[in-house]
């Protein structure tokens, strides 16, 4: 890409960055690191400034997300814990240690009383938030976490595992929702699309496996196409998706009818960790091996959507106008074939004409159809532990 001055500019750190997450308000974006460290920067095109840097965990902060309102930002690690810190001040308001048997890999924002956690092993647990304190806990996988989605219409957290199986889970109910059948192959991300009608999850072997909504037994439906695996899919529209594949591309993907739209933005060969969507719908922010989040403009595809939209309001408005003036020209035609029929029989016999002989037409009815890259040498400090695995 060479249009990296008509963009923000890339964040690039000293250690591997592992989880990426917009907030859902305003122009921030957070890291997190191999080395439990999180940085909130504020970006805008040309530039970034960090805003807050945290190390919230002892070992590699695995996943983050915002809260709802932009507020809070939630952080998961590898060391069993996962907190919640104020995003303005930096400072921590929640902290669960020890929450899961087993290290964590993912934590999703419900609303504003729940949050999930995902583990190594399995396990799926839901928190509340305002009590500090769990909630449920779901064993329905023997294998990683590896993704969640929440479907707000339906309360229904869904999650993959590379155990081969989707999970999905009613957030006010104990017990799971339904599991789909072993898919043959470890699902690495999910999302909900066509208006929530679909459930599409990327696998291993480059395969995107759909769901129909409510029938979770088994995929109704697959694109295949990703030469290597699927490692997280970003919903655009309710009919396209970015996904985030291990060969390094961003490749715009869609739905009904199945087909690769283009290509977003380019690791150069290094797996993408992470795709996500800005709240304005401007940029998509990546994460790979290269200790780098990058930023690629996605607002074109909007931009069309719109065009397409004025454009078929247009030819309905057109279409409405042309059937309009086609039933009055009818209306018209008719009411002048009932008044030649009535002169007609005026000269067969004008005795017998009836005065309310119109009525005998029937009544006539009508009707409309109607950047180049930004080192931050501070980011690492000479105190932080040694890297670990993440």
């Amino acid at each position: 890409m060479d249009d990296t001055a008509a963009r923000p500019k890339s964040l690039k750190f000293k250690e591997p960055v592992i989880d990426v997450a917009f907030s859902p308000t305003t122009n921030l974006v957070a890291s997190s690191l191999i080395t439990g460290h999180v940085f909130v920067h504020k970006y805008d095109v040309g530039s970034n400034q960090r805003q807050v840097r945290g190390k919230p965990h002892k070992k590699s902060c695995r996943s983050l997300c915002f809260s709802g309102d932009g507020s809070l930002l939630y952080t998961a690690s590898k060391d069993r814990s996962w907190q919640a810190m104020d995003v303005e001040t930096g400072a921590e308001t929640t902290r669960i240690d020890a929450a899961h048997e087993k290290p964590l890999n993912l934590i999703k924002y419900v609303n504003e009383q729940i949050v999930a956690t995902g583990d190594e092993a399995g396990c799926v647990k839901l928190w509340d938030v305002r009590q500090k304190k769990q909630a449920f806990s779901y064993s329905e996988h023997v294998d990683y976490v590896s993704d969640m989605v929440f479907h707000a219409p339906k309360r229904h957290l869904l999650a993959t595992s590379g155990d081969g199986c989707l999970s999905v889970y009613d957030v006010r109910k104990a017990k799971p929702f339904q599991v789909s059948a072993n898919q043959d192959d470890e699902l690495l991300s999910v999302a909900v699309i066509r208006g929530g009608s679909k459930v599409v999850v990327g696998e291993t072997d480059g395969v995107m496996g759909i769901f129909s909504y409510g029938q979770f037994g088994d995929v109704t439906d697959r694109f295949p196409g990703h030469p290597q695996s699927i490692d997280s899919i970003c919903k655009l529209t309710e009919d396209l998706c970015v996904t985030g594949s291990s060969d390094g591309l961003l490749r715009i993907v869609q739905f009904f009818p199945h087909k690769l739209i283009g290509v977003a933005g380019d690791h150069q060969a290094l797996p993408v960790e992470k795709v996500v969507l800005s709240y304005d719908q401007q940029w998509l922010a990546s994460c790979s091996h290269d200790h780098t989040v990058h930023f690629w403009d996605i607002g074109y595809i909007y931009a069309d959507e719109d065009e397409d939209d004025e454009a078929s309001e247009a030819a309905e408005q057109k279409d409405t106008n042309e059937s309009k003036e086609d039933h009055e020209l009818d209306a018209q035609a008719v009411a002048i074939r009932i008044s030649r029929d009535v002169d007609s029989d005026d000269e067969e016999d004008e005795s017998e004409v009836d005065i309310d002989g119109c009525s005998d037409a029937g009544e006539l009815r009508t009707s409309e159809e109607t950047h180049p890259e930004e080192t931050h040498p501070e980011e690492t400090q000479t105190d932080v532990a040694q890297p670990d695995k993440p």
